[in-house]
């Protein structure tokens, strides 16, 4: 019953903050004052490529720099990216650079799928230069964890070995002959090793008192094709824990929502879509709840925990 009330709750929320600009939209009130806000952009997906269906490829270079232009404004801590900063091709990470680190905002990077959609060569060099040699980190701000999780360990594309390779094939097979949804080879999976880690980051989260945000570029909740393939598995591992705000995730251009067991499953929409739409958001974190102040296509959201 108490899940039930909250999500309605939220989307009765939802519906009155829905689609407006994150610089006008009404909030929690003007006397309170965030304990900190951070940026978020999604799907980046730049390629010096020319359009294709409702992704603007070469647009998305200017709506990077927007956003950020935003976030420097806004004086956010940092910002997260959820993944595909690019579509293809590695040249396109070196174009992006200018605009990354022509500020002094710090950037976490998740990485995406399309992220690895450059020369088979090329693939070793993709997780050194965004996230590091696993994929796969933690960091704290105040007396908050962001658990970022690479979904891409256990796929068909990425730089992993080919038992990493085998072990997505059976996943998709299995997952296809199931019924699931998500059984696509452009989805990945988090491998055994990494759910470890994850269950020890959450245990530490529980010894040091702190809330947690899981970022990851794939979606877990609600049911959907873009979900991370063994999903269920990462869900029923979150079950037990009770400091954990939200799920952030990219991959679905859509976006999406759900709530499970008090937890925020947010998908944010792709900033590639659209050739002038921009898609981005700033995130205000309070004491008992966050306020998602979507800009462009990005819808805001004030959820509580």
């Amino acid at each position: 019953m108490k899940s039930l009330i909250a999500y309605f709750t939220v989307m009765i929320i939802s519906f009155l903050v829905n689609g407006t600009d994150s610089r006008n939209s009404s909030g929690p009130d003007q006397d309170q004052t965030p304990l900190f806000s951070f940026g978020v952009i999604a799907d980046v997906q730049y390629c010096d490529c020319e359009p294709s269906g409702t992704r603007f490829y070469k647009s998305s270079l200017e709506k990077l720099g927007v956003a950020f232009g935003a976030f420097e404004e806004e004086k956010v801590e940092f910002v997260v990216n959820l993944g595909d900063l690019i579509d293809r091709e590695f040249d396109s990470f070196n174009t992006l650079t200018d605009v990354l680190k022509g500020n002094s905002i710090k950037l976490y990077n998740v990485a995406g799928n399309h992220d690895f959609s450059v020369d088979e060569r090329q693939k070793k060099h993709v997780l050194p230069l965004l996230t590091g040699k696993t994929g796969y980190y933690s960091f704290s701000h105040g007396s908050f964890r962001f658990i970022i999780l690479d979904g891409n360990e256990v796929s068909t594309y990425g730089p992993g070995s080919r038992q990493q390779v085998k072990e997505a094939v059976t996943m998709i097979e299995k997952l296809r002959e199931e019924g699931e949804p998500n059984g696509m080879d452009w989805n990945g999976g988090i491998g055994s090793k990494q759910i470890e880690w994850l269950k020890d980051q959450l245990n530490n989260s529980i010894r040091e008192n702190q809330k947690v945000f899981i970022l990851c570029h794939f979606p877990v909740w609600p049911v959907n094709e873009h979900n991370l393939l063994n999903y269920r598995q990462i869900i029923e591992i979150m079950q037990p824990y009770d400091n954990i705000i939200a799920w952030f995730s990219g991959h679905n251009h859509a976006g999406n929502y759900g709530n499970l067991n008090m937890v925020h499953f947010y998908n944010f929409k792709g900033m590639v879509e659209t050739p002038d739409q921009n898609s981005f958001a700033i995130v205000d974190v309070y004491p008992n709840k966050i306020w998602i102040r979507g800009s462009g296509r990005e819808r805001s959201m004030i959820l509580a925990y």
